[in-house]
């Protein structure tokens, strides 16, 4: 008899949480994006308990900083009066300006604890709430956020199109940071890389998510909770067949 096992040996460095005989990851050549969001609604139903947490965190921990700015400041960072016969008297409002700064930054470390999640999940690590958290350069999350602002400025300004590429060719830029490492200029062109060298399954994949989060505004805005980790689960799943690279297999429910 063949001493070879009657199956491929496990991949190296194999994440814990896998199967016994785990099938091989589907490749970039049979990516799908119907595949993609089926497999982020099953991971959905799978961890719908730390998926919808921290979504509801997204969604509520910003805006209350911001209802609290819009009480303290009157929501104003600048503010402009004019009376007669005194000309006109201007008053800076150190508070209208710190509370949305606080906002941004909070959604953008939460944004970046989704991903997180989103890849664990992909990956076949543990997942919880405090992991979520971890292995996050948030430094780089800053940067790579300021730099594509100005981008996006810089692109919609010119002729709304531009800005709008901008958002799409580095829509996986905090993946890679998050899930490779990798510092923010780095992300930025391995995410233009990615996307433009598979632009239109990419397409595709961003129509069908707006159509997702579109369903989810519709329904009384409620169904945005779940439409939201599902297309977050979808993106990373995106993010690493399009690589060649293993994910957890999800059972149908």
């Amino acid at each position: 008899m063949s001493d070879q096992p009657p199956y491929p040996p496990y991949p190296p460095n194999q994440p814990p949480g896998w199967g016994q005989q785990p099938p091989p990851p589907p490749g970039p050549g049979n990516y799908s994006a119907t595949d993609a969001i089926g497999y982020g609604w099953r991971a959905f139903t799978t961890y719908a308990g730390p998926l919808l947490g921290v979504t509801l965190i997204a969604i509520l921990v910003p805006g209350i900083i911001q209802v609290i700015g819009t009480v303290l400041g009157g929501g104003q960072v600048f503010e402009f009066r004019a009376e007669a016969g005194s000309g006109f008297d201007f008053e800076f409002s150190g508070i209208g300006l710190l509370f949305p700064l606080l906002a941004s930054l909070a959604s953008l470390v939460i944004s970046a604890a989704v991903i997180r999640l989103a890849l664990d999940i992909v990956d076949g690590n543990q997942v919880s709430f405090g992991a979520m958290f971890s292995r996050i350069n948030f430094g780089q999350v800053l940067i790579a956020s300021i730099l594509l602002s100005v981008a996006f400025t810089i692109g919609f300004v010119l002729c709304i199109l531009p800005g709008i590429a901008v958002l799409f060719l580095t829509f996986l830029t905090n993946y890679f940071i998050v899930g490779k490492g990798q510092d923010a200029i780095t992300a930025i062109k391995s995410s233009v890389s990615l996307v433009a060298s598979n632009f239109g399954a990419l397409v595709l994949f961003a129509l069908v998510s707006f159509g997702c989060m579109l369903l989810g505004l519709l329904a009384c805005c409620v169904g945005i909770v779940v439409a939201v980790p599902v297309v977050s689960v979808a993106t990373a799943y995106t993010f690493r067949v399009l690589q060649g690279e293993p994910v957890r297999p999800m059972a149908q429910q």
